[in-house]
């Protein structure tokens, strides 16, 4: 048997691209800062990103017409 250690996994922050080690004791995970997170939602909230898909306002009108 190794006595190697495992090194934790690097990760780019989503937001900034900073590396960091991905770890339990970062409560930004996978962000690097509270900074980067907050920026993160904001930029959901603004509907700078956005998951692809028929947007709801479609969906919802197609469950009134009727046509499913």
């Amino acid at each position: 048997m190794s006595n190697i250690a495992k090194k934790p996994p690097v990760v780019a922050c989503p937001n900034c691209g900073t590396e960091l080690i991905w770890d339990s004791r970062n409560t930004f995970r996978p962000f690097c800062s509270a900074r980067c997170k907050n920026n993160d939602l904001v930029a959901w909230a603004n509907e700078d990103h956005a998951i692809p898909g028929q947007p709801l306002e479609d969906v919802f009108s197609e469950d009134l017409d009727g046509n499913y």
